[in-house]
């Protein structure tokens, strides 16, 4: 396993206090448990090796088997559960906004629980971290950031999907980071999976939520996540260092980079909250919108493009155009290029990052620490729009799906910490993506 996750690149830099240690904290509870559940370590391994793969980091998956030499071919017998796995992991490592509820209920339907199902989860989400983390280092080590090619053991699995999906009221289906209604409202989140009960938590379950101010009970996506407690307490060590951490990357730019890498994976609720972050440290909420519209090519826009409406759906697309870091004849922002066109390159399947987005970088300014921090940053959100969108369903609170009423009030632009209206006003939290 690489020693340098977590770590920051360069002569006179020091890694960020705890990202290291729960980075790898956060690997031993997900691939190696003491108590497995129904997804045991042979399936967990297999997967998160998958995914390693396909993110373009081969040594990285020598390193997940090398946890338990021998054991993931020894130990997966069943071959049904283990193509619901590969599927799973597949569908959620290359395109999670396509990871309908149907693949969770194909893991049931194998035997899988809830708590295997949120772990697994993780797990994918966790080596879409871990594997651009290697990679972005890589980049700045000037060595190779990811490799390109088939898979070892065959193209990805695919399995069709019920032909109930999608579910009432979810988004169309569409290439990934093109088919969600993005806007800065405050939105729902509803899980898949049924939550944890509030009122019913056990002792570890509890102690995960007292150890952290920024997770909450209120909040249906935290009580999704506490089906795994070791491995949410782990992962809000490392978010919190990554985008709270003090020095560095200044916030915005962390905010800015954890938008564009939630549109281009297609996560409206994250890209929500991150936008309303973005347009209250950035103070400029149409800057936020345009970014949301048009991605890295919000930088090189006129200044008189027309803003995005925050209540209409739109659909988002690639950059047609290459890094060259011009639009109209206008360069509106070196800076926020750069960094705009990394997030949304480090974003690709494997990641694409190179050694012109790195130069962008360099060239708008950006030293040693501030380029790991961005590194981390884009990562991380790897793993957050993976959950995001893999356990529930964003939606608009004016527009309720049918049935069941969400359990929760929507992200509240009253949390000063949690969107950008700058107040200090307590309020129940729904998740901090």
């Amino acid at each position: 396993m690489s020693r340098n996750t977590g770590q920051h690149a360069g002569a006179g830099t020091a890694p960020r206090a705890g990202i290291s240690e729960h980075t790898a904290a956060a690997r031993r509870v997900l691939l190696t448990p003491s108590l497995p559940g129904t997804l045991g370590p042979a399936l967990r391994i297999t997967a998160a090796a998958r995914a390693a793969e396909l993110a373009g980091q081969p040594a990285l998956a020598a390193a997940y088997r090398d946890l338990a030499p021998g054991r993931t071919a020894g130990e997966v017998r069943d071959a049904a559960l283990t193509a619901a796995v590969l599927a799973f992991t597949d569908r959620v490592t290359l395109a999670p906004d396509r990871a309908g509820a149907g693949l969770l209920a194909r893991l049931g339907d194998r035997g899988l629980d809830a708590p295997a199902v949120v772990a697994l989860a993780q797990i994918c989400a966790f080596v879409s971290y871990e594997a651009r983390v290697a990679a972005g280092l890589a980049l700045l080590a000037g060595g190779q950031a990811a490799r390109t090619g088939c898979l070892p053991g065959g193209p990805p699995v695919t399995e069709p999907e019920p032909e109930s999906e999608p579910e009432s009221g979810a988004p169309e289906a569409g290439p990934a980071g093109s088919a969600a209604p993005f806007t800065l409202d405050q939105l729902t989140w509803r899980p898949r999976i049924p939550a944890v009960d509030a009122d019913a938590l056990t002792a570890a379950q509890r102690a995960v939520i007292d150890a952290h101010t920024t997770l909450s009970t209120a909040s249906p996506y935290y009580r999704t996540l506490l089906h795994d407690p070791a491995a949410l307490d782990h992962r809000t060590h490392v978010y919190n260092a990554v985008m709270y951490g003090r020095g560095g990357l200044p916030r915005a730019e962390r905010e800015l980079a954890t938008l564009v890498v939630s549109r281009v994976n297609g996560c409206v609720y994250c890209a929500s909250v991150h936008g309303r972050k973005y347009a209250q440290l950035s103070r400029d909420e149409a800057r936020a919108l345009r970014v949301l519209r048009d991605g890295a090519d919000a930088f090189t826009a006129p200044a008189t493009a027309e803003p995005m409406a925050t209540t209409e759906p739109t659909r988002a697309t690639q950059p047609a155009g290459t890094d060259a870091g011009t639009r109209d004849g206008a360069l509106a922002d070196a800076r926020g290029s750069a960094v705009a066109r990394f997030a949304e390159a480090q974003t690709r399947t494997p990641p694409a990052a190179g050694a012109r987005h790195l130069a962008a970088l360099r060239a708008a300014g950006l030293g040693d620490a501030e380029l790991t921090d961005l590194v981390h940053a884009v990562a991380l959100f790897g793993w957050a729009n993976r959950l995001m969108l893999v356990l529930g369903d964003a939606h608009h609170p004016d527009t309720p799906l049918p049935g069941t009423p969400f359990p929760d009030a929507g992200s509240p632009r009253t949390d000063a910490r949690e969107s950008c209206s700058g107040t200090s006003v307590p309020a129940p939290r729904t998740g901090d993506a």
